[in-house]
């Protein structure tokens, strides 16, 4: 028999009668919540009306089938809910399943935002209460049984109706690891004509790309989103610590917060993509941080990396055995230096000047979106200001005729 971690025997000791503090009490909560959020739960709005006949509801991760014969389903809030004491005095409520695309109103429940039923996709049900026409399924029901069980009530309710939605929300939303998710993350199609008219332009542009890199004396790339990855297309003037067998073909995820000037100006599913892609290879996505590296990237219209991050990054984003574990530390190694580029703080935690890595730019295509990244390297890693600035004006001078050359349009916020 294996011997017993330190955190099920913390778990033991916690719950022992009469031992816990009020610390040991935090540590078994917490703990409690990090192990079911390795278990992946449904989201589902339960819809009512109060006794004014207003619509409330609230989000439960607990919604289930009890029985076939008779049909009957349940939930489980919890025990201090005052949205519940509502549903309960109402006795009907429905069971709205939420897909994938309904994320921002699952938050907006969460938060209990006035404006969460202000919707065109709601709809009155048969009993009253507020149907999602979306919903990837919806069971509506009479409460028939409420039982307290530790700091829940077990809710049990008879079925009057059930059906399925018009499918536009996508695959059922899911929470997990403190964030939401879906089965799946979310993919691009694959456009195979497309790429090949990626890897033509790319051909096309390769003068370009090596003249920035002479008369700059820096190392070029030019990279593409390709499904899920990030792949490099050409270079130029590659750096001595890039791999013997040189860089173009290697791939990474495209997951936050890599590949920003990408994302920056890229389809409403490729941002999505990029975020989910961050949440598998990280169990989370910190919206706050992403939201202010867009922003800093669209204000300026340029991407930057900062410290030592780079280091061996190649060697395990090109190698086949590299494992989760190995990339998670990669982009985690790359997010921990964000601060000090969206800060504009330059001292590291020895007090020294942290390193400037490289600069990003996009190229846009006819639609105004991103379809390459120009990547500039292997300059000065600590710049005057003025000279950064003369770096920056070049590589947006490029890649502005990168955009020409492949036909495309800047986006309209792009600077």
């Amino acid at each position: 028999m294996r011997a017993m971690n330190s955190s099920a025997q913390l778990w033991q000791q916690a719950a022992t009668p009469g031992a816990p503090g009020a610390q040991e009490a935090r540590e078994k909560s917490a703990w409690w919540r990090t192990v079911l959020g390795e278990y992946p739960t449904g989201v589902t709005a339960i819809t009512s009306v109060d006794a004014a006949g207003d619509p409330v509801g609230m989000v439960v991760g607990t919604f289930t089938a009890i029985s076939e014969d008779p049909p009957l389903i349940g939930f489980l809030p919890a025990a201090n809910s005052r949205t519940f004491t509502d549903i309960r005095r109402n006795g009907t409520f429905c069971a709205n399943v939420l897909g994938y695309e309904h994320e921002d109103l699952c938050r907006r429940f969460a938060a209990r935002s006035e404006d969460r039923f202000d919707s065109e996709h709601w709809e009155t049900s048969e009993l009253g209460n507020h149907r999602l026409v979306d919903a990837v399924a919806w069971f509506e029901g009479r409460i028939v049984d409420v039982t307290e069980v530790g700091d829940h009530f077990f809710v049990v309710a008879e079925v009057t109706g059930l059906g399925v939605g018009d499918g536009s929300a996508g695959l059922p939303l899911l929470f997990l690891k403190g964030g939401y998710g879906s089965f799946t993350v979310p993919s691009l199609t694959f456009d195979v004509p497309g790429f090949s008219g990626q890897l033509r332009a790319a051909e096309s542009v390769r003068d370009v790309v090596q003249e920035l890199a002479d008369e700059t004396e820096t190392e070029c790339l030019l990279s593409t989103l390709v499904d899920d990855s990030v792949l490099v297309l050409t270079a130029a003037n590659l750096l001595p610590i890039r791999p013997r067998n040189g860089i173009v073909g290697m791939n990474f995820p495209f997951a936050a917060p890599l590949a920003p000037a990408l994302a920056a100006w890229t389809s409403a599913e490729g941002l999505k993509l990029w975020e989910e892609n961050s949440r598998h290879l990280l169990g989370a996505v910190d919206r706050p941080l992403i939201a202010r590296l867009l922003a800093w990237v669209r204000e300026r219209g340029y991407a930057t990396t900062v410290g030592e991050s780079s280091v061996g990054f190649d060697e395990i984003v090109n190698d086949p055995a590299a494992s989760r574990v190995e990339l998670s530390d990669a982009w985690n190694a790359v997010k921990a230096n964000l601060g000090h580029v969206l800060d504009g703080s330059v001292p590291g935690p020895d007090g020294e000047a942290v390193p400037l890595t490289s600069l990003q730019f996009p190229v846009f295509d006819a639609d105004g979106r991103a379809q390459f990244e120009l990547v500039v390297s292997g300059f000065d890693p600590h710049p005057s200001e003025e000279a950064l600035q003369a770096l920056v004006t070049r590589g947006k001078t490029a890649a502005a005729t990168l955009t020409e050359l492949v036909g495309g349009v800047a986006a309209p916020d792009y600077r």
